[in-house]
């Protein structure tokens, strides 16, 4: 009977060994489908994709690259002696919205407008309309822009923090910016209210010998004929686009109103004279930081239209898509904001 009942105790042993060995070969089997899948989506983006952008660059780069430090990994790789980073893996793990232009020849980077382009088989680089000159040119090969290494911290040594050795590039997270002024809200100017003015005032020049931006209430009622008109990244000019993007937008009503304005976001910001949150008059241009976990938060990243009341009119793919009037006295617009420009 002991006997019996030793030989059970084997058999049943040994089955039990065997399911264990069977549930290992299935995990394991599991695990070589997810790797094929993932590697699947490790697919570069292809030129002429559109709308590839920031989140799915973010996706299909975090997986593999970001390590338990915080860090994110760019490797280089070799192409004719020469050391070569992928240009669109570098500016989607820094957080930046990317797409092919319409002849799939050329690299668009940027927030919401188009900070940077890179074009193939040219060492020159457009960057907040000024013209970078690379070592070599850039080079697409099987639907990636890449760029030479050495090239890298010209290219986003102002965007992000990272570092350069021979055979990789390692992007660490941005210490958060400190803004005493964070939780502080948007405000008309008091002194236009204690005058009994309007804040849309055109441009004339105030008792303080400050003034209020370019023919205010003309700017706004223009502005607010094409809320609804949809947003494109990079957009062409209106006339043949029908699409604009933040910066595009502010330099389509400016025209209008007879002042030239440069074409990005950032070439914008560097006009005027800063006028405090609590100040604001219509027509004053606010300037924000579009955030990400390795991005520089003190560049600009997106413009609005100051349309009083605490609201601004502006292009944008969020929180809809196009033209839209936004309360800005929210956590989010409190937080990216940076300054606001008074043009006169």
């Amino acid at each position: 009977m002991a006997g019996t009942w030793r030989r059970g105790q084997g058999r049943g042993a040994l089955a039990l060994l065997l399911i264990l060995l069977l549930i290992s070969a299935s995990v394991a089997g599991c695990g070589e489908r997810q790797n094929a899948n993932h590697d699947g989506r490790q697919q570069a983006n292809t030129p002429g994709q559109k709308g590839t952008g920031r989140q799915s660059a973010l996706e299909e780069n975090n997986a593999e690259h970001l390590l338990e430090l915080g860090r994110a990994i760019v490797p280089f790789e070799k192409l004719d002696g020469q050391t070569y980073a992928d240009a669109e893996k570098m500016a989607g793990l820094i957080g930046f919205h990317t797409e092919y232009s319409e002849d799939g020849k050329s690299l668009l980077i940027g927030d919401h407008d188009v900070v940077m382009t890179i074009t193939d088989q040219s060492r020159e680089v457009v960057k907040e309309e000024r013209t970078l000159t690379m070592s070599k040119p850039a080079r697409l090969m099987d639907g990636r822009m890449l760029v030479p290494s050495n090239e890298l911290k010209k290219l986003f040594g102002d965007e992000a923090v990272f570092t350069v050795d021979a055979v990789q590039a390692a992007i660490f997270p941005k210490p958060q910016r400190e803004d005493t002024a964070a939780s502080q809200d948007f405000a008309d100017d008091p002194a236009v209210r204690a005058e009994g003015r309007k804040a849309h005032a055109p441009w004339t020049a105030h008792g303080d010998g400050d003034a209020s931006s370019p023919a205010g209430a003309e700017l706004i009622k223009e502005a607010k004929r094409y809320l609804g008109v949809k947003y494109q990244f990079g957009a062409a000019h209106y006339a043949t686009s029908k699409r604009f993007d933040c910066s595009s937008f502010v330099q389509y009503l400016f025209a209008k109103q007879g002042v030239d304005m440069p074409r990005t976001a950032r070439a914008q910001a560097r006009l005027g004279k800063e006028v405090a949150r609590d100040k604001l008059r219509q027509g004053d241009l606010l300037y924000f930081y579009v955030p990400g976990r390795f991005k520089n938060d003190t560049t600009v990243g997106h413009v609005g239209i100051y349309i009083g009341n605490q609201q601004m009119i502006h292009a944008s793919p969020l929180p809809q898509d196009g033209v839209q009037i936004t309360d800005i006295n929210k956590p989010y617009w409190k937080e990216t904001f940076l300054f606001a420009k008074r043009i006169s």
